[in-house]
């Protein structure tokens, strides 16, 4: 199968020698590995190139919510299952009720944890490792799975969700909640993106699909799915008990305290006489970021850039311009033309 265009610059990336050469030393465990000069729009490309050839769960940590936002959008654009672990919200010191879809992605992404080994790549917050979470045993053990096809007696499956906290109603509201009309029922589970219907002919599950909580209209058909059953409220644990023993941590911009394996800096992060050979800055090698101000505002930068795009055409460079978006694709050819 050929890769993609993304596998192939990480590859090259890879096989870099400044790379390489720290690759070696992570397969050797001489730790910390560390990465110094790394511009800020070049870390999520180098942290997924290290990511591409380390066959492990790798944890990044970013030192902000922000920073974790912005980071996890551009590791997207090459390594597209990257996931992201939202901070907990504190009723208590905000004064606000927590966010109920961030408690259901908290609680959907250690479920998965708890259940597939990976490799996963996770962005994450220094500060969220230490935030409350779920045991991982207590996920797993109530996680109660169905399948189309398997036969369940409905009001046996009805008195589960009962026990376990579930709320019967007329309709599926919120997560917690269950409906039943005729051989159909509706169910929110707490941990779940969407509310999902199960259709009964009989004892059997003849039908099971996602459904829309506005419209009421199936947008997915399902093989399987879970439904937690238990544990949701049970934070007696914390994130980084997830955090396995063979699982490695990458610390962005990591201070002299940080235990991370592997350690990205923007600065020098380094011993004795600071070294340029590695590095990513905009300074010292051909990685660098342009905001779409750049180009429609700063007529020198647009200059420059030019410039320089034709000295690396002439040197039979292969040049490559990722965007996040369409329209900023569009935009920066009309800006630039031909």
């Amino acid at each position: 199968m050929e890769k993609s265009t993304a596998t192939q610059f990480l590859d090259l990336a890879a096989r870099s020698e400044p790379i390489a050469r720290q690759l070696a030393l992570i397969g050797r465990g001489s730790w910390p590995v560390r990465f110094s000069h790394v511009t800020e729009s070049a870390q999520p490309f180098l942290a997924a190139a290290l990511a591409a050839n380390i066959d492990k769960t790798i944890w990044i940590l970013c030192p902000s919510v922000h920073s974790q936002e912005l980071f996890h959008e551009a590791l997207l654009n090459w390594h597209a299952s990257a996931l992201f672990l939202a901070e907990a919200e504190f009723s208590a010191i905000q004064n606000v009720l927590p966010d109920p879809e961030i408690a259901a992605e908290r609680l959907a992404l250690f479920s998965l944890l708890a259940r597939e080994p990976g490799p996963h790549l996770i962005v994450a917050t220094r500060a969220g490792l230490d935030q409350v979470a779920p045991r991982p045993g207590a996920l797993n053990s109530n996680v109660f799975s169905l399948r189309r096809g398997e036969t369940h007696q409905m009001h046996a499956l009805l008195e589960r969700f009962a026990a376990a906290g579930y709320e019967r109603v007329a309709q599926v509201t919120t997560r917690g909640h269950f409906a039943v009309r005729g051989g159909i029922v509706d169910v929110y589970s707490r941990q779940a993106t969407l509310p999902m219907r199960l259709e009964f002919f009989g004892d059997e599950i003849e039908s099971l699909r996602e459904f829309d909580i506005d419209t009421q209209i199936s947008v997915r058909d399902l093989n399987a799915a879970e439904i937690l059953l238990g544990a949701a409220d049970e934070q007696d644990g914390k994130v980084r008990d997830y955090i396995a023993p063979d699982h490695l941590k990458i610390d962005i911009e990591a201070d002299g305290k940080s235990d991370a394996e592997i350690q990205i800096n923007e600065d020098w992060l380094g011993v004795g006489p600071e070294d340029f050979s590695g590095a990513f800055t905009s300074t010292a090698s051909e990685v660098g970021e342009f905001a779409a101000g750049d180009f429609a505002l700063v007529e020198a930068k647009r200059a420059q850039f030019l410039k320089r795009l034709k000295e690396w055409r002439e040197n039979q460079w292969r040049v490559t311009i990722y965007f996040q978006t369409e329209g900023g694709m569009e935009r920066f050819r009309e800006i630039i033309g031909d």
